[in-house]
Formats: structure tokens, sequence, C-alpha cells
């Protein structure tokens, strides 16, 4: 038994269904939640208590790139609005950048996140080896719970993405294999950009180490051969051929895709944001949902979009609400909590015993919050920075 620390709070969202308890305590055995009750606790070392006040689960960002942060400010209007533009300006930046800048820009966007509630981050790294160790190097020495998925550092040519039987090269692998302790998993481009043969070749590579399989899909429109004959649409590769676990964005998928998303029991990443600034078509978050899809949110590069969970989620629930096609706030706040549980496969997310013990605590009498009987539809659509008071992860108050 280690240090017990207990934290009491007028209320709490508890368990997997976001439960509304009062007077609840939790006790903390170093860094995972170890005792949920209501009252008071004994056999503890310390106690933090909270009147007025809300314990939630932390935050979780399933898709962000934390070495875009050094160039947040570098984007004009233009740019902002055309991904191609958005990409060819992320080459560049990436580039000509020095280590200490990015750095520098990693430890300060991890401070931003932990203030607004963001307890883990999933990282997309581009750069192969040397990019990993950079962000592991520097998240390391910060509070922030944090996950790494790696690519290799290859592009292919278009004739051998058509070709198909093009695998990546030994020397863009192997490395990325040697720091695979490093990793949650590998993390690929769109499928459009990858042949066949090395989807299949990364599959196995991720399996036969353990590792997650994440993507890209549809974050671009289609091919006009896709789906077409023997042509497989981009999800269709990505679940045939990748085999994958988690893909990111689906903006352009058909409802066929989302069928096959199900069965495969595969979670979506969705980043409504960067949705909205890019112009892209939006993901059916409401049909996924409908069909029993794992669904999370994520903010996705912050050279274009702050990486602000609260604000995705307010994001989230009024542009599907301006489409017709509403999501109720509870769904939502699952998204940025519970279901990346799931889509992870990691003890986070949840207010129970034996999850980790990462709580943001809100403040109640800021925005109105005690006087609504929906709590969960005030956090999504009116809570801010102003309303969290403290923050722990693992156990620790970190802010």
């Amino acid at each position: 038994m280690g240090y017990r620390l207990a934290v009491l709070a007028s209320y709490a969202l508890l368990g997997e269904e976001l439960k509304l308890g009062k007077n609840v305590y939790l006790v903390f055995d170093d860094s995972t939640i170890v005792e949920v009750g209501f009252g008071k606790p004994d056999f503890v070392d310390e106690v933090h208590e909270y009147e007025n006040c809300l314990l939630m689960p932390g935050l979780v960002n399933c898709h962000v790139h934390m070495l875009h942060s050094a160039f947040k400010s570098m984007l004009n209007a233009a740019d902002e609005n055309s991904i191609t533009m958005v990409r060819e300006r992320k080459k560049q930046f990436l580039g000509v950048a020095l280590r200490s800048d990015l750095a520098k820009a990693i430890e300060e966007m991890v401070d931003f996140m932990l203030r607004i509630g963001t307890t883990t981050i999933l990282d997309f790294v581009e750069g192969g080896v040397e990019k990993v160790n950079l962000i592991y190097n520097v998240l390391s020495a910060t509070p922030i719970n944090f996950l790494l998925l790696g690519q290799p550092d290859y592009e292919f040519s278009q004739d051998e993405v058509l070709l198909g039987n093009y695998r990546y090269p030994p020397h863009s692998i192997y490395p990325l294999i040697k720091v695979k302790d490093r990793l949650k998993g590998f993390g690929l481009p769109n499928p459009m950009s990858i042949p066949i043969e090395a989807l299949r070749q990364m599959a196995r590579i991720a399996e036969d180490h353990g590792l997650m399989k994440a993507i890209h899909v549809a974050d671009i429109p289609p091919k006009p051969w896709e789906g077409v004959g023997a042509w497989k649409t981009q999800t269709e590769a990505a679940l045939d051929f990748y085999r994958a676990d988690t893909l990111f964005h689906a903006n352009y998928i058909f409802d066929e895709d989302v069928k096959a998303i199900a069965e495969r029991g595969s979670s979506v990443v969705c980043c409504t944001r960067l949705t909205q600034v890019l112009g892209l078509k939006p993901a059916p978050i409401d049909l996924m949902i409908k069909h029993g899809v794992n669904v999370v949110l994520g903010t996705g590069s912050p050279m274009v979009i702050s990486p602000n969970m609260m604000r995705e989620m307010e994001a989230t629930y009024n542009f599907y609400m301006y489409l017709g096609k509403p999501i109720e706030p509870i769904e939502i706040l699952k998204m940025a909590t519970v279901n990346s549980s799931r889509a992870l496969r990691e003890k986070i997310g949840v207010i129970e015993e034996g999850y980790r013990a990462d709580i943001v605590v809100l403040r109640l009498d800021i925005g109105g919050l005690h006087r609504i009987n929906d709590v969960a539809a005030f956090i999504v659509k009116n809570a801010c920075e102003l309303n969290v008071l403290h923050v722990y992860v693992a156990g620790k108050r970190v802010c």
C-alpha cells in the first residue's frame, strides 16, 4: 500500500455512464483510484476537500501533433483553409526548426493543455525515430500522460502506390522497432499514399510487437476510382490491408464504410474544429453513434487549431446541431473522456476503481453551473478554463 490521498467534492461524474454522484470521495493509492465512496473516507494519509465543486475524468485529446505547436502562429488565413498548403508548410517548418525551439514549444503546450483539464494526449509523431526520441524525452519531464504513435520517415511515389507491391525499406522500419517501448503504436498517413503491400507489412510488424495500428482515413476527398471495381475505398484499405484499430478524421466516408467500421470494432477519432477551418465534409458522427462505432475527439494540428478540448466539445455540439444532426451532450462528453479507454486500451477517462487517478476539479460557482440540472450539457456547452480549479494527473495535483 502506497501513499493514500483522498479527494472529496460536492459532486462527481462516476463510471462509464458518467452518473452524477453527491458528496463523493476518491482515494488515490499513488497513481490509481483504489476507492470511490460517499461521505468521509477512512485510513488515508491526506485529504483534499473541495466544496461546491465537481470531480470529472481528465480530458483525453486523442489526436494532436505536438511538434506543430512551434508553428501555431505561422500560417495566414489563406493557408489555413487549404489542407494541401498546411501539409506543405508543415514539412517546410519541421525541416528547419531547431530542437530547442521544438522542445520549448512542446513544454508550453503541455502547460496550456493541463490548465484546461487535458490529462492524456495521443501524439501523431512525424519525422521518424529522431522526432519520437525528442518528443518522448521532452514529455517525460512533464506531468501529462502521453502516448506516441510513430511512422516511418519515408514517402512513396505515386507510381509505387498505384503498383501496390512496394514495402517500406528496412532503414525506415528498424529504428522504430528499436524504440517500440516508447510507442503506443504506428500512426500512418492516408492509405492512398501507401502501397497495399506496405500497409500489410506495417500490420504484420505492429501485430508481432503488440502495437496499436492507427491511420488517417478519408481526410481528403475520394479519388474517382475509389470503391469502383477492384479498387478499395480509403476505409476499406485501412481495415482490410492494415487491419486498423483506430481511424482518424473519417470525413469522406460512405455509409457502407460506417457499417464496416462498426463490424470490425475499430474506433474513430474526429476533429470538428479542424474540419470547419479546412472546409472538409463533416464526419458522420451521428451515423457512427447510431451503428455503435466508438467515437472519440481530438484537435489535430496546433498549427491550425488550439488543442483545447473544451472548445472541441462545444464546437462538436454546436456544429452538429447546426447541421440538423444533434448529438446529446453526454455522448460528446464521453467522446472526450470515457470512450478513449476503449479506443486506446488504457485505464483512462473514467472515475472508477482501478483507473488512473487523472481528475479535473471544476468550480460550480462560475457560469451558473450550480443552477444547472444537466451537468454534462453545461460542461460541453459552457464550461471553460475559468471553471478548472485543479487538475490531478496520476494522483498528483499538477495545477
